[in-house]
């Protein structure tokens, strides 16, 4: 708990608090907005998939900017326009007809203000803490986000049947207010960028995407990344039909399933927040990668609330440990003024979900949910073989053989 001694970082920790309710409580509000008007399991996976494109389209973008820009004063202006936005979907969804194009157009606008908020949060963290108390207070970060974002779910999913959806915006916007007000006195003793000499921004923003090529640390995290993305995050755009039409639970039973993942992901940040720095984090990746895999195939079979409850609960710890471990590796492989590239090259990433999430979407609206779930489930499970096939240190054994080698040496 060290990092909370920062008078800074308490407040960034806060802020965190409000922006991930917001994004639990859009999550499952634009989900069932889309069933609302008619979409069906595709228009669930375009919203998904328009959620995370900006992530392609604005990833190294934004993690330039950060590296640029004042992180802290980025992160207001991305507050002040969560709650101008979501205030006006709502007025939109009160006052005229639903169309299903709405809620792929909401879900885009949201990812465009996440693609801004991610890479300027991760790298403010940082520079709230001493260096030696950065790998942790990232966790605690984590942990912050993914607790909120199981309460954002809860609160959308009795907020929707006792108010109507228009109301759930209008408590997204209140959550960014909150956050706005909170980073608004947020001062950062020591200077966000130091002594370092900005190039300029064209060419910053190719050393970003050169990162890829030049650092194989960040390579094999952006391949792990994109392939996980495809096949094992896409799982969200699955959940809204197995709530609906699989297990019969509306819109509750779909919060439900959103705050046991959100829960999951806080259980697994928790745990690597406690985590010893000497344990090394590329083995407890791959493992990771491959429970992930399992859990989906898991989540596949269900067919009662609280089984899938407590399946999503192991999806949600995996998909947080793996998410916390990329973040964490990828910034820990660069020097610290490339931190914020660094972050949008895991934002790029990113990018990828928006064909896990169509893929997805085809594969339940022509299969099912739990076929679609198997299908990926195995994906999954394929990758993280190659992971473990291609990359040693992603293996606990080699690093077993290697100290037996070193002992015997």
């Amino acid at each position: 708990m060290t990092p909370f001694r920062s008078v800074a970082f308490r407040q960034l920790w806060g802020s965190s608090l409000a922006s991930s309710s917001a994004q639990g409580m859009e999550r499952t509000a634009t989900a069932w907005l889309a069933l609302e008007a008619g979409g069906g399991a595709f228009a669930v996976g375009l919203v998904f998939a328009a959620r995370m494109l900006p992530s392609l389209l604005l990833g190294l973008v934004a993690g330039t900017v950060a590296d640029r820009a004042g992180r802290s004063r980025q992160l207001l202006a991305v507050a002040l326009a969560g709650l101008v936005i979501m205030s006006s979907f709502s007025w939109l969804i009160q006052a005229g007809p639903l169309y299903a194009w709405q809620p792929v157009a909401f879900s885009f606008v949201f990812g465009c203000l996440q693609v801004f908020d991610t890479p300027a949060r991760q790298t403010l963290v940082t520079d709230t803490v001493p260096a030696d108390s950065a790998v942790r207070a990232l966790a605690l970060n984590a942990l912050a986000g993914r607790l909120a974002m199981a309460g954002g779910a809860l609160i959308a999913g009795a907020l929707i049947p006792a108010f109507g959806v228009a109301r759930c915006y209008l408590a997204i916007a209140a959550a960014y207010g909150i956050g706005g007000l909170i980073l608004s006195r947020l001062r950062v003793d020591r200077r966000e960028h130091g002594a370092v000499t900005h190039p300029p921004f064209v060419h910053a923003l190719r050393e970003a995407g050169r990162l890829i090529v030049a650092v194989p640390a960040v390579r094999t995290l952006s391949i792990a990344g994109i392939a996980c993305e495809i096949f094992a995050f896409s799982h969200g755009s699955a959940l809204p039909i197995m709530a609906h039409d699989v297990l019969a639970v509306g819109a509750a039973g779909l919060g439900a399933l959103n705050a046991a993942a959100a829960i999951g992901g806080t259980v697994a940040v928790a745990l690597l927040a406690a985590l010893p720095g000497h344990i090394r984090r590329q083995p407890l990746m791959g493992a990771v990668f491959v429970c992930y895999g399992l859990a989906l195939l898991a989540l596949a079979s269900a067919r009662s609330l609280p089984v899938a409850i407590a399946i999503m609960a192991v999806t949600g710890l995996c998909a947080g440990a793996f998410d916390l471990l990329q973040q964490t590796l990828i910034q820990l492989a660069v020097p610290e003024a490339q931190r914020g590239r660094a972050v949008g090259v895991w934002m790029l990433g990113l990018g990828s979900a928006p064909v896990g999430h169509l893929e997805m979407g085809a594969l339940v609206a022509a299969i099912g949910a739990p076929g679609g779930l198997l299908i990926n489930g195995s994906l999954t499970l394929l990758s993280s073989a190659l992971l473990l096939v291609r990359a040693p240190n992603y293996r606990w054994a080699t690093k077993q053989r290697a100290d037996a080698a070193l002992r015997a040496e």
